[in-house]
C-alpha cells in the first residue's frame, strides 16, 4: 500500500501547475512550474530564518537575466539554490521547530568547545 502512495506522490510532484505571481519590478507573471518546486518555494516564504517573497522573486529575475533562462526555470534554480544552501548552513525547511534544531546545534558546539 505504501509504495503505490509513494509512487502516487512522485508523480504528483512532477506535474505543473501555474501561479500568477507579482513580481517586485511591478510586472504580474504567469509562471508554470513542477508542483514540486512551487511545494519548496512555499516552505522557503514560510521559514522564519529565510529571505521574503520579493527578496526569492528579485533573485529569480536576476537568475533569469544573467543566464537567459525563462522565469519558470530561473524559479526552480533559485529555489534548489536557496534549499541547498539553508541545508548546507544545517538548517532543514521541513522541521517544524527550526528554532529548537538551532538551539540544540549551538549548545552542542558549545557543549564540543568546552570539552576540548
Amino acid at each position: 500500500m505504501i509504495e503505490y502512495l509513494i509512487e502516487r506522490e512522485r508523480e504528483e510532484n512532477f506535474r505543473t501547475s501555474t501561479r500568477m505571481i507579482k513580481f517586485p519590478d511591478g510586472e504580474t507573471r504567469r509562471v508554470e512550474a513542477y508542483r514540486l518546486v512551487w511545494t519548496w518555494f512555499d516552505r522557503a516564504l514560510a521559514f522564519e530564518f529565510g529571505p521574503k517573497e520579493a527578496g526569492i522573486l528579485n533573485t529569480v529575475l536576476e537568475c533569469a537575466t544573467e543566464e537567459g533562462l525563462p522565469i519558470d526555470q530561473a524559479l526552480g534554480r533559485v529555489v534548489d539554490y536557496y534549499v541547498r544552501r539553508w541545508e548546507a548552513r544545517g538548517l532543514d525547511l521541513t522541521d517544524h521547530n527550526p528554532q529548537l534544531t538551532l538551539a540544540r546545534r549551538r549548545m552542542q558546539r558549545f557543549q564540543e568547545r568546552k570539552g576540548s
